[in-house]
């Protein structure tokens, strides 16, 4: 048995990869200063896995604490994978590619094993990823936007007075209250920047959802698309096949 983790800035995803079959991807939400207590509330019911592969996107420190739990309490010191230039079938389209993140590298090779033809990779968790890829595996590069918590955090902060307006809103409409205008305006604000992207495009592509705040804008999308929660594991479970 293996354990394969996604540690994302905000929430580590996990599954377990048992005679080749992903276990259903399971997630929380973590912050630096408790991630040991976390590990030990969600992890210690987990048997003792063979080897341990993770993407890592959240830093040093927190890499640190997952091998020392690691470590401590199974006997076993993980396995960080890297971005690199090609793999499986996909090639990275960045100058430089080792700048291109775990995850989203990740997401393209688990993309192109499940899906056919030109894809528009869309991440949406704490930035707002969108790469394209080819039907030949080649990546054309891609956009990094801010996040929905984060658009709404920043105008939280900086606005008097306002509720929380970490919720969601299922249908188009105008707002007549400014928790509900923050709400709408950054949900459109990243479905507009997924028109501008599509529309930029020769070829029409299929539109390929992941991260936690996918759901989010869902309800908004008239585009047909596909969600992939676990498209990140998946791109691990085939970089380890």
């Amino acid at each position: 048995m293996i354990l394969l983790v996604d540690v994302g800035n905000s929430a580590i995803k996990w599954a377990v990869l048992k005679q080749n079959k992903l276990s259903t991807q399971k997630s929380v939400l973590y912050k630096c200063n408790i991630l040991e207590q976390i590990l030990t509330k969600e992890w210690q019911v987990i048997d003792k896995p063979e080897s341990i592969w993770i993407s890592n996107v959240a830093g040093p420190q927190i890499k640190q604490i997952i091998i020392d739990w690691a470590i401590k309490y199974w006997h076993c010191k993980p396995n960080f994978v890297k971005t690199t230039e090609y793999d499986c079938g996909v090639r990275n389209g960045y100058k430089n590619p080792e700048q291109l993140g775990i995850d989203r590298w990740l997401a393209l090779i688990g993309a192109y094993k499940l899906e056919k033809g030109t894809l528009c990779i869309v991440d949406c968790g704490t930035a707002v990823t969108v790469d394209i890829l080819t039907i030949n595996g080649q990546h054309l590069g891609g956009i990094i936007a801010p996040g929905l918590n984060v658009m709404r955090t920043s105008l939280s902060q900086s606005t008097y007075q306002l509720e929380n307006c970490n919720r969601s809103l299922e249908k188009f409409s105008l707002a007549n209250e400014t928790n509900d205008g923050i709400i709408l305006g950054t949900s459109y604000a990243v479905l507009g920047l997924l028109e501008y992207i599509m529309n930029g495009l020769n070829e029409q592509p299929k539109l390929i959802l992941t991260g936690g705040d996918a759901v989010v804008i869902q309800p908004f999308l008239s585009r047909t698309y596909k969600y992939i929660p676990d498209l990140v594991l998946q791109g691990l479970k085939t970089v380890l096949s």
